[in-house]
């Protein structure tokens, strides 16, 4: 949930200042990884030097940081959701399965896990997930009303504690000046309802979906940490 620059400018003083040991931020697609290097002569003063600057950068940047043991976000989003015993399951369009698939990598995740519909389709929305017609027609299927009933329906058709939805433009067509390439709704609803995130992104077919699955697995962690920001 945070770029590279503004990462940055939010420890710059420890990166000005370093010496032993050093901090070195890596940009990757829609992450930013923060390597931090001691060097020593013993394995535990190495542990002992690397604490504090540790320590330090996750108190500053907070819920961003999901991980200081180089897990995946897909398995700290599963692992949340079996340890705290939250069902789910997933509505998704134009990611076409991507989520699911990257959450199912989680061993275990079967305990939580009810299953996903990948509704392409108006005609799929309306029929299997309960988006109504007037909403389609109205605002169409990328729009927050439609993730919204999406997510809601999955919910209630699966009986989970949350249905997580997807509808967007991954391109490289339909997009117009309105709705451009690259517009993306996430949904995630619970019992007290649905809450949406809006995306802007850019890029080829291929990132973008990634990307979006990044955007929603992000989502997930911060609801089961009870940190939710759409």
């Amino acid at each position: 949930g945070i770029g590279e620059s503004s990462m940055e400018e939010l420890i710059m003083d420890l990166i000005d200042k370093q010496s032993n040991p050093t901090i070195a931020p890596y940009a990757k697609e829609g992450e930013v990884t923060l390597r931090i290097t001691a060097k020593c002569s013993k394995h535990e003063d190495g542990e002992k030097l690397l604490k504090p600057v540790v320590a330090e950068i996750t108190r500053r940047l907070g819920i961003m940081v999901y991980s200081t043991d180089n897990s995946s976000m897909e398995a700290v989003a599963g692992r949340l959701l079996i340890e705290k015993g939250i069902t789910f399951s997933i509505a998704e369009s134009c990611t076409g399965g991507v989520l699911s698939s990257r959450l199912t990598d989680t061993p275990g995740i079967s305990s939580v896990y009810k299953g996903a519909i990948i509704s392409y389709s108006n005609e799929m929305k309306h029929e299997f997930l309960n988006v109504d017609k007037d909403v389609l027609s109205k605002y169409g299927a990328v729009s927050e009303e439609a993730a919204k009933q999406m997510a809601v329906g999955i919910r209630e058709i699966t009986k989970s504690d949350i249905g997580i939805s997807i509808t967007g433009i991954a391109g490289p067509d339909g997009g117009t000046d309105e709705k451009p390439v690259g517009l993306v709704f996430i949904s995630l609803a619970d019992k007290d309802g649905p809450v949406c995130k809006r995306l802007n992104l850019w890029g080829d077919r291929r990132k973008i979906r990634n990307m979006t699955s990044l955007h929603a697995l992000d989502l997930i962690r911060r609801y089961a940490l009870k940190q939710l920001i759409a």
